[in-house]
């Protein structure tokens, strides 16, 4: 393999030895990406290529997070208490570490930059409710109706093609903000072999089917 090859971390060599989820790991303990994750973030990728409408849901994405982690902190399930500690769980602290372990099975290079994030934002999520804001609910179901009508704006406005809800809601729901986390990576110049292999698909995609 020449000295660029080797410096790529999506590229699958013959030294595959073990597969787990969504990414492999290669007999030199490099960390790649599967076929299959990859062909989802081209799938996002090719409903997100207009930059407004991508900086919409860059926007909206993690606030649509966090106020639904708002809107469930409140839904007590136990107490756990561990020595002097007492821990009280909610379906937001559920909903939020179950986000977190799928991500890092899905890729842990990017999973684990989710995992301090997301633990921020659920905490927040619950101090929200100690604050001396009124209509506290109100003003979540505000904020969370907004950003689901802009998406539909940049997506019908600026992108020109209807919402990835229609065609994959597991994708909208569930891994829909792990991509977004993805954006803020090649944002910030992270991955970006394969943030130039993504935009290559979407480009050929688009060709393919203007033709």
């Amino acid at each position: 393999l020449n000295s660029r090859t080797n410096r790529c971390l999506y590229i699958v060599s013959s030294g595959i030895n073990a597969e787990y989820g969504h990414y492999y790991i290669t007999n030199n303990l490099r960390l790649v990406m599967s076929e299959a994750l990859k062909k989802e973030l081209i799938f996002y990728g090719s409903y997100h290529s207009d930059a407004i409408n991508k900086l919409i849901h860059a926007i909206c994405v993690p606030l649509l997070l966090w106020t639904g982690m708002a809107m469930l902190a409140p839904v007590h399930v136990t107490t756990l208490t561990v020595s002097s500690l007492t821990l009280d769980i909610t379906v937001s602290y559920i909903a939020s570490l179950i986000y977190i372990l799928y991500y890092i099975y899905l890729f842990p290079a990017v999973g684990l930059i989710t995992l301090p994030i997301l633990s921020g934002m659920a905490y927040g999520a619950h101090e929200y409710w100690n604050t001396d804001c009124e209509n506290k609910m109100l003003w979540l179901i505000g904020i969370h109706v907004f950003s689901w009508i802009a998406q539909f704006v940049g997506h019908g406005k600026f992108e020109g093609r209807r919402p990835a809800l229609f065609d994959s809601l597991l994708q909208a729901f569930l891994t829909a903000p792990f991509f977004v986390f993805f954006e803020y990576c090649f944002f910030f110049g992270l991955f970006q072999d394969l943030h130039h292999e993504v935009q290559r698909e979407i480009y050929r995609t688009k060709d393919r089917k203007s033709q």
